[in-house]
C-alpha cells in the first residue's frame, strides 16, 4: 500500500520590475527635471549626467573622454569662432586677434592678423570662406590665404550721355565708395558729368575705347562743381580732347564718393547665412547693433557686392534680429520676441521689365508674435525644423511657415529646463544662455551654455506633433553633460571638436573616459518606483544589473527610499575578465564585453518608494547599463 505525499504547491516569485533590451523598456528616456523623481516615466532619470544612451537606445553609457587637439594653448580668452566644417582639409578659426588654420595635431598657423578681438562668423560661398565679426571683412582663398574683402565696383549708369542722363544699372555698394558711370562719346563735348558733385580726392580714372586715360594729363576733374561733378577732357597736360562718337558705352569713368557710415552697414554685422529660395544665390548679414533689426543682401552671387537698398527692417527697432534660419524654401528671421520669414519673388514672373534695376523681392510675413529667440548660438535644423531658444523660456521647434499660427511652435526643453530641487538649462546665467552655442551631429542636438551642455539624442526620440504638446515635450530623450565649454563647433565627418570658450584651445572628443586626464563623473538614478502600488509597503532584498564595461570598472551604489539614503557597503567591480572563474581547459586571453548580471542587496523593508542611484568618477573607468531587475514583495498596505 503506497502513501502519497502531498507537497505544498511553490511560492510564486517573487514580482520583479525590469528595465532593459529584453524588458522591452530601455533606460534610454533621458533626465526630467520637470517632474517629481516618483512621476518620471519609467525609462526616465530625475538626476543623470554625463551619460548617453548607445546602440539605439540599448545600452546606457559614460561619454566619450576629452582632449586638445594641439599641445599648448595659444593664450587668455575663448575662441571667436570657427568654421563649422573643415576647409581644405583643416581647422580654420579665429582666437584673438587673428585667424589661424590648424590640421592634425600640429599647432595652429597664423594666416592674418591684426584684427578685431570680437566674436565672429565663418562662411563659405562660391568656394571661398569669409569671416566677419562686426569690424572685419576677410575672405580666405583655396590656398588658405586670407585677405581683406575687395568690394566689387558697380556701374551706376549705363549708356550715359555727356549731360549725366543714363540708364540706372547698378545700386551703389555699401563696402566701397567707388562706383563706375558707363559713358557714351557724342562726338561734341568734352566734359561728361557725374549725377552728383562731392567727390572723392581719390584719383578718377577712365577708360576711352578700351584704352587708359590718366587723370591730370589727358583729363581733369572738377570734384566740387555745383550742381554736379565733371571730367574735362579738354583740360591736362595732354588732354584728350573731343572724343569721336563710338560705340556705346565707350568712355567708362571710376571715381569715388564716400557717404558716411556705408561701409558699417556692412562690416558691422556679425552674422551670415546664405539664401535665395530654391537656391542659395545671396549672402544676408545681420547683427549690427546700429541698425538692430535689419538684414542686408549681397548681389547675386557676389558676397563683395552690397547693394545699398538691398535690405529688410523686420518688425520694430526696439526688438533685434537674432537669427536667421532656412526652412526648405524660406528664410525665418528668429527676433528676440516674434518670429517671420520671407520668401523669393523673382519680379520677371510677374510680368515686369527691367528685371536688372528692380532686382528680386524678399516680402516679409509674421509667423508667431508670442515667442522669440534671444540666443543666436542655439538655432540648428533638427529633422527639417528649426531649433532654437529662449533665456526665458527654453527651446522651442518651429514646426511650419505656412501660417501664422503660434501652434506651430512647440516647447522641446521642458525636462531641463530646470525645479526647485534640480536646477536645470533655465538656472543658468542670462549672459551665458545667451552666448550659448549648439550644433547638429550624429544625430544629436548639443546645446552648450557656460561649462554644461545638454543633448537631445532626436534618432532615440525625434519630435512628434500629436497635439499634446505636454506629452509631445516629456517623451524627449535629454541628456546633460558638464565639463564642456564650447564656444564653437567643428564637424569632420565621424569627429566632432570644439573652440574653447575660456581659452586659446580646440577640443576632440575620444573613446576613453577622462577629461584632459582627469575622471568624468557619471550619475545614473532610476524612477523613484512605487511598483504600481503607492499604497503599499514593500521589502526589496534583491536587485540584478548589467554592464558593459569593456575592462576593469567600478559601480558606486546608493539606495533611496522616502526614508533617506543608504550607499551599498562595497562597491561592486564589473570587469571583462576574473581569474576566479577562469579554467585552464577553455583558456583565451579573449575577455567577455559583456559580463554577468551582478546582483545586490539593497535589503530596505516596509518602504513604499525605492531608487538605485549607480555613479562612476574614476579615471579611466567606464559606467555602463544594459539591463536593470528589482525584485520586491508586498508586505502591506499602509495604514
Amino acid at each position: 500500500m503506497s502513501i502519497a505525499i502531498q507537497h505544498p504547491p511553490r511560492m510564486p516569485d517573487p514580482p520583479e520590475l525590469r528595465l532593459g533590451a529584453d524588458a522591452n523598456l530601455l533606460m534610454s528616456g533621458g533626465v526630467n527635471y520637470k517632474k517629481d523623481p516618483t512621476q518620471v516615466r519609467d525609462n526616465q532619470s530625475p538626476y543623470m549626467v554625463n551619460m548617453f544612451a548607445i546602440d539605439r537606445g540599448s545600452i546606457l553609457n559614460k561619454r566619450d573622454g576629452q582632449a586638445y587637439v594641439y599641445a599648448s594653448s595659444l593664450g587668455g580668452g575663448g575662441i571667436n569662432g570657427a568654421y563649422e566644417r573643415l576647409y581644405q582639409g583643416v581647422k580654420v578659426f579665429a582666437w584673438g586677434t587673428a585667424i589661424y588654420t590648424q590640421s592634425g595635431t600640429s599647432a595652429p598657423v597664423s594666416i592674418m592678423s591684426g584684427l578685431a578681438n570680437a566674436k565672429g562668423s565663418f562662411f563659405a560661398f562660391g568656394g571661398l570662406l569669409y569671416y566677419i565679426n562686426g569690424t572685419n571683412f576677410v575672405v580666405i582663398s583655396d590656398t588658405l590665404t586670407a585677405a581683406a574683402v575687395t568690394p566689387y565696383v558697380p556701374t551706376l549708369l549705363i549708356s550715359t550721355t555727356p549731360t549725366g542722363s543714363g540708364t540706372p544699372y547698378e545700386q551703389a555698394n555699401l563696402l566701397t565708395p567707388s562706383f563706375k558711370i558707363s559713358f557714351s562719346a557724342d562726338g561734341a563735348a568734352t566734359k561728361f558729368y557725374f549725377p552728383f558733385t562731392g567727390l572723392d580726392a581719390a584719383a578718377v580714372t577712365v577708360m576711352v575705347n578700351g584704352a587708359a586715360k590718366t587723370e591730370g594729363t589727358h583729363f581733369t576733374v572738377n570734384r566740387t562743381a555745383t550742381p554736379y561733378a565733371y571730367v574735362d577732357f579738354a583740360a591736362g597736360t595732354s588732354p584728350t580732347g573731343i572724343i569721336a562718337t563710338g560705340a556705346p558705352n565707350n568712355v567708362i569713368v571710376t571715381a569715388a564718393k564716400t557717404t558716411a557710415g556705408n561701409e558699417a552697414k556692412v562690416k558691422n554685422c556679425r552674422y551670415a547665412i546664405d539664401y535665395g529660395g530654391d537656391n542659395d544665390t545671396r549672402v544676408f548679414l545681420w547683427g549690427n547693433p546700429s541698425y538692430p533689426n535689419r538684414a542686408i543682401r549681397s548681389g547675386l552671387m557676389d558676397p563683395t557686392y552690397w547693394p545699398e537698398n538691398e535690405f529688410s527692417d523686420v518688425g520694430s527697432a526696439s526688438e533685434r534680429l537674432v537669427a536667421c534660419a532656412k526652412h526648405y524654401d524660406k528664410l525665418v528671421y528668429l527676433k528676440e520676441r516674434s518670429l517671420y520669414f520671407t520668401t523669393y519673388t523673382n519680379p520677371v514672373t510677374q510680368g515686369f521689365w527691367g528685371a536688372s534695376q528692380i532686382g528680386a523681392s524678399f516680402p516679409l510675413y509674421p509667423i508667431n508674435s508670442a515667442v522669440g529667440c534671444d540666443m543666436p548660438g542655439s538655432v540648428q535644423i533638427i529633422d527639417n525644423n528649426i531649433v532654437f531658444g529662449n533665456s526665458d523660456l527654453g527651446l522651442f521647434i518651429l514646426l511650419s511657415t505656412q501660417v501664422k499660427d503660434e501652434r506651430d511652435v512647440r516647447p522641446i526643453s521642458g525636462n531641463i529646463n530646470g525645479a526647485p530641487t534640480r536646477p536645470g538649462l533655465l538656472d543658468l546665467s542670462v549672459s551665458d544662455l545667451q552666448a550659448a552655442s549648439s550644433v547638429d551631429f550624429d544625430g544629436r542636438y548639443w546645446l552648450c551654455v557656460g561649462n554644461q551642455a545638454f543633448v537631445w539624442d532626436y534618432r532615440l526620440s525625434p519630435f512628434a506633433d500629436t497635439g499634446d504638446v505636454a506629452a509631445d515635450e516629456d517623451r524627449l530623450s535629454w541628456f546633460p553633460q558638464t565639463n564642456i565649454k564650447a564656444s564653437c563647433w567643428i564637424q569632420d565627418d565621424r569627429a566632432l571638436y570644439y573652440g574653447d570658450r575660456t581659452t586659446g584651445r580646440v577640443v576632440t572628443f575620444q573613446p576613453n573616459y577622462n577629461d584632459f586626464g582627469q575622471p568624468i563623473p557619471a550619475v545614473w538614478q532610476t524612477k523613484r518606483f512605487s511598483f504600481g502600488l503607492p499604497d503599499w509597503l514593500k521589502t526589496i532584498k534583491k536587485a540584478w544589473f548589467t554592464s558593459k564595461a569593456g575592462g576593469y570598472s567600478t559601480v558606486n551604489i546608493k539606495y533611496i527610499t522616502e526614508k533617506g539614503e543608504k550607499a551599498d557597503s562595497e562597491d561592486v567591480n564589473v570587469n571583462s575578465f576574473r581569474w576566479n572563474t577562469a579554467t585552464w581547459a577553455t583558456w583565451t586571453w579573449a575577455v567577455n564585453e559583456y559580463p554577468p548580471p551582478e546582483r545586490i542587496k539593497p535589503k530596505m523593508k516596509k518602504v513604499v518608494y525605492f531608487q538605485i542611484e549607480f555613479s562612476n568618477g574614476n579615471l579611466n573607468q567606464n559606467l555602463s547599463l544594459m539591463s536593470l531587475v528589482i525584485q520586491y514583495m508586498v508586505v502591506k498596505k499602509v495604514k
